[in-house]
C-alpha cells in the first residue's frame, strides 16, 4: 500500500526526524542530512546511527528518504562546483546506506554558461561518476524540475536522455507541481492518459520510485516552481486522485508546515477511496 509522508526537519539530530514525522501523520518521510545551503555535514557516528534506526521502529516510520542540498548543479560551467556537486551527492548516498535511507532525490542543476545538449551530457557523465564503484544499498532519483530558466531535466524525453547516457541504474521521482508546471497535464483524466503514455514511451513507468505531492500555485505549463497546499491549487484534488490511480508509490509532500498535517489528512482521505 502506498504510504503517505512530508518533509521533516533534522534539528538538533537527525535522529529527532521520525518522531517529528509521526507527530505530524505521517508513515513514511523525508529530509535533508546536511544543510541545503552549504556547510559541512553532521557526522553520521555508529551511535546517532543506532538512535536514528531505534526511533524509526519507535516511530513506526515505513521509509526514509533523503533529498540532496539545494546548490547542487552537474551542468556548472565553473568546473569546481560541478566536482562538488558530484562528491556531495555521492556523499549523501552513502550517509543513506548508513542510515538505510530507501531512494534520495536529486535537482540535476543548470545549464547557464552552456548549451542544452552539452548540459546533458554533462548531467550524465556526472550520474557515471556518482555511480562508479557504489556499492550501497540507497537508491539515486532523478527527479523532474518545472523548467524555469535554464534548469535542467523539465521533459522525461531530458531524463531519458541522462539516464540512457549514463549507462546507470537510476530512478525517477515526479514532482506533481514540477511536472504540472512543465506542462504535463495531471489535473484531467485525459491529460493524465497523455502524460502517462509519455512516460510509458521515455523513462518507463517502472523508472518512477516517488512521488512528490505538492499542488500548483502557477497555471499548466507557466515553468515556475510554487508549492501549494493539496486541493487548493492549480491542480487541484483531481489531479492526485489520477496521481493514485496510476501510481502505487509513496507520496511526499513538501508543503508548509502551517497545513501539512491537513494536507496529509487529505492524501490519506484520497488513498481510502
Amino acid at each position: 500500500m502506498k504510504k503517505i509522508g512530508c518533509h521533516v526537519s533534522i534539528a538538533g539530530g537527525i535522529f529527532n526526524a521520525p518522531a517529528r514525522a509521526k507527530e505530524l501523520g505521517c508513515e513514511v518521510f523525508q529530509i535533508f542530512t546536511r544543510s541545503p545551503r552549504g556547510g559541512k555535514a553532521p557526522e553520521l557516528t555508529p551511535e546517532v546511527v543506532a538512535q536514528f534506526k531505534s526511533e524509526m521502529r519507535t516511530n513506526n516510520q515505513g521509509a526514509c528518504y533523503i533529498h540532496t542540498p539545494f546548490y547542487i548543479n552537474f551542468a556548472a560551467a565553473n568546473n569546481s562546483i560541478r566536482e562538488a556537486s558530484i562528491r556531495i551527492v555521492r556523499e549523501e548516498l552513502e550517509r543513506g546506506t548508513l542510515i538505510g535511507a530507501r531512494y534520495i532525490m536529486t535537482h540535476l542543476g543548470s545549464s547557464k554558461g552552456n548549451t542544452r545538449n552539452s548540459s546533458l551530457d554533462m548531467v550524465a557523465d556526472a550520474v557515471r561518476q556518482i555511480l562508479k564503484g557504489y556499492k550501497g544499498t540507497t537508491e539515486l532519483l532523478l527527479e523532474i524540475s518545472a523548467g524555469a530558466g535554464n534548469i535542467i531535466g523539465d521533459t522525461f524525453e531530458e531524463l531519458a536522455y541522462i539516464m540512457d547516457r549514463s549507462g546507470t541504474e537510476t530512478g525517477v521521482c515526479i514532482d506533481s507541481a514540477h511536472m504540472f508546471a512543465s506542462g504535463y497535464d495531471i489535473k484531467t483524466a485525459a491529460g493524465m492518459i497523455s502524460t502517462m503514455k509519455i512516460i510509458s514511451d521515455t523513462v518507463g513507468k517502472g523508472t518512477i520510485k516517488l512521488i512528490h505531492a505538492n499542488d500548483s500555485k502557477v497555471d499548466l505549463g507557466m515553468r515556475r516552481d510554487r508549492h501549494e497546499h493539496i486541493g487548493m491549487g492549480k491542480i487541484g484534488r483531481e489531479g492526485f486522485e489520477h496521481l493514485m490511480e496510476h501510481f502505487n508509490l509513496d507520496f511526499i509532500l513538501e508543503t508548509e508546515h502551517d497545513r501539512v498535517k491537513e494536507d496529509i489528512q487529505v492524501l490519506k482521505q484520497i488513498r481510502s477511496k
